[in-house]
């Protein structure tokens, strides 16, 4: 017989059992009977969308899917055809694989065209736009091309280009005809009341000695590199010529003081401008350094500026590189080509490695490839209503890529904008102008500081500064 206070305790047992496996079995289940698992543990792995996606417990006890990899992170997908979900690589025209309609690794096809030697099915696959018995062949056989300024045409084999003759520096090497023509004349001029001028730009400051230069009876050509002008000028005492005469390159640095006292010094306000209305901020010239370097003659030799070298022509017409720690020169090319004049003004597009090169004896553009060693005579552009062309730069549009020369003449209050089209053929972008009262001298023009285009003023001894408007739209960032 079983005692009753034994039996008593055997059932407190039993129910405290009975309520602790209860609990446990309903804290499985999110603390209450409602709880409903989405997954089983069983179940592993699985692909959903472009995920892997696991099975695990949640911090209220139930089980659901949870992202363990995103393969379209990776340009993957996830395939769950074989033992366990994985990510695979979708096809692409980078993946090292052919696939796709490619007919080679990642090119012809909806790819890229491939290179010479390379397989092919069309010319359309084809980089040289030729495919020979299965093969992309260096050129189409027949087809004429420039290298530099020289013509060449392919042979008829496809393998390699035969070279022809070199057009020189007066006629442009024509790539439809294979043949030598005209340089040709791009653009229009103003126009007698302005109309085709298609934009605006704004003259900001216009600096002396009173502002801080030194005393100059010539600024010749100016340039910048961050907040640095660099100005190639003859300081008094005044010599009686200025033909042959040697100036030096004086630095200075440009500040803008918040004028209006708004809180932010502005670079862009002025009064005619809709975008940015109000007084101009005054700016600020504080003297840096001098070199004696030895650049050409005053009137018709610019400089390029980096941050520790300066690139110029020197009185023997050669355009050099000069170490501004060193004193150091090294050749790049010989600019007595140019003609009488030599090289007067300089751009570089330094993405390309191409040097952008003209004279004061012609409206005309000239490029210069050091890789290749070849000048080509790039554009002539019409009259813009000055004495003579005075001013040449290249500046890249920071938020499109796209590179712009940009040209002037003397005494001349427009600024021509040109880049190359799809085919690679020079156009007029746009033809800017200012309204100013005083008319200044061009004696070339440099870009930089402020984001603005900074001009030599010739006998009036100073530099100013010219941007913003329609012209601001392509040289300032977003």
């Amino acid at each position: 017989m079983i005692h009753k206070t034994t039996l008593k305790q055997y059932l407190e047992l039993f129910m405290a059992g009975f309520a602790m496996a209860l609990g446990i079995l309903l804290q499985a289940c999110g603390g209450d009977e409602n709880c409903t698992n989405k997954c089983d543990p069983e179940d592993g792995l699985r692909c959903h969308d472009a995920q892997v996606q696991a099975c695990t417990k949640q911090d209220d006890g139930c089980f659901d899917w949870t992202l363990q990899k995103d393969c379209g992170a990776s340009n993957a997908t996830c395939d769950d055809t074989g033992d366990s979900p994985v990510c695979v690589p979708n096809e692409s025209c980078t993946d090292d694989i052919k696939n796709q309609d490619e007919t080679d690794t990642d090119c012809g096809g909806s790819c890229p065209p491939c290179d010479t030697g390379k397989q092919c099915s069309l010319d359309s696959d084809c980089q040289s736009d030729s495919c020979m018995g299965g093969t992309c062949s260096e050129c189409k056989p027949g087809k004429f091309s420039c290298l530099g300024n020289t013509v060449r045409q392919c042979a008829d084999d496809g393998g390699a280009w035969v070279m022809g003759q070199d057009c020189g520096m007066e006629q442009k090497c024509d790539p439809a005809t294979g043949a030598c023509g005209e340089i040709p004349t791009v653009g229009s001029s103003p126009g007698e009341n302005n109309e085709n001028v298609t934009g605006e730009y704004f003259k900001y400051a216009h600096l002396t000695k009173d502002d801080g230069l030194i005393n100059y009876c010539f600024v010749s050509d100016v340039d910048s590199f961050g907040d640095l002008i660099y100005v190639h000028a003859v300081a008094a005492p005044c010599p009686d010529s200025y033909d042959g005469v040697q100036g030096q390159i004086d630095v200075y640095r440009i500040t803008i003081e918040d004028s209006d006292g708004d809180g932010t010094p502005d670079p862009e306000q002025h009064p005619d401008n809709p975008d940015d209305t109000g007084p101009i901020e005054k700016r600020v010239l504080t003297y840096i350094t001098s070199y004696q370097a030895p650049i050409g003659p005053v009137h018709h030799s610019e400089i390029y500026a980096t941050k520790d070298k300066l690139f110029f022509p020197t009185m023997d017409e050669d355009f050099v590189e000069y170490d501004m720690d060193s004193g150091n020169t090294t050749d790049i090319v010989d600019g007595s080509l140019l003609g009488n004049w030599g090289i007067s003004h300089v751009g570089l597009d330094k993405d390309n490695g191409i040097w952008y090169f003209s004279s004061e004896a012609a409206r005309r553009v000239y490029s210069y490839d050091p890789q290749l060693s070849a000048w080509v005579p790039e554009f002539n552009y019409p009259d813009m209503t000055g004495h003579h062309m005075d001013g040449m730069e290249f500046v890249k549009d920071p938020n499109t890529g796209i590179g712009y020369v940009y040209v002037s003449d003397m005494t001349s209050d427009y600024i021509g904008q040109y880049a190359k089209d799809s085919d690679g053929n020079w156009q007029q972008v746009n033809l800017f102008h200012y309204n100013d009262s005083d008319v200044e001298s061009v004696e070339g023009i440099g870009f930089g500081a402020l984001n603005h285009f900074w001009v030599g003023g010739w006998s009036a001894g100073s530099i100013y500064e010219l941007g913003g408007g329609n012209l601001g739209q392509y040289v300032r960032p977003d």
